[in-house]
């Protein structure tokens, strides 16, 4: 019972939360002010796979992932992570290799609207956290497996 509650616990919920607000706050500064409209984009699915992450992380915490998820059900999700990282890596690639192809100077204030960095900075995030998202939920998945036995099996 201490995993549910201990520093490392609280460490993964401080840093969900702060990738969430921190992806989907990037989305709305990307997005609309700098009209970055790609580095935008992977700002916003860096949100939302941390959202899910957190999501995993309150419900174990709270003894409830078991109502919502099945082991099954876990499967999937890591599954959902494994695309999030696929998608990153090939992002992270494709971006940082046309920003050396054409020779990009790194980014700052004042080519923040078509650097290809920012755009690989954030995909390389999302690769982070659908790295997060697929490796917690198979955590928990064996957690599940472990704690909790079917009443008729």
């Amino acid at each position: 019972m201490a995993r549910r509650g201990g520093c490392c616990m609280y460490f993964n919920l401080v840093m969900a939360v702060i990738g969430t607000f921190g992806g989907w706050s990037a989305f709305v500064v990307f997005f609309f002010h700098f009209t970055n409209h790609q580095a935008g984009i992977w700002a916003f699915v860096s949100g939302t796979y941390a959202a899910m992450t957190l999501f995993i992380h309150i419900l174990y915490k709270r003894h409830t992932l078991e109502t919502w998820y099945t082991p099954e059900n876990l499967i999937q999700i890591r599954l959902l992570g494994l695309l999030g990282l696929l998608a990153g890596l090939g992002a992270f690639g494709a971006y940082v290799g046309i920003a050396i192809s054409n020779h990009e100077d790194m980014p700052s204030m004042t080519n923040i609207a078509t650097s290809h960095y920012f755009m690989a900075i954030w995909a390389f995030l999302s690769l982070k956290w659908g790295a997060s998202l697929m490796g917690f939920s198979h955590v928990y998945r064996k957690r599940l497996l472990e704690e909790y036995h079917p009443l008729l099996a």
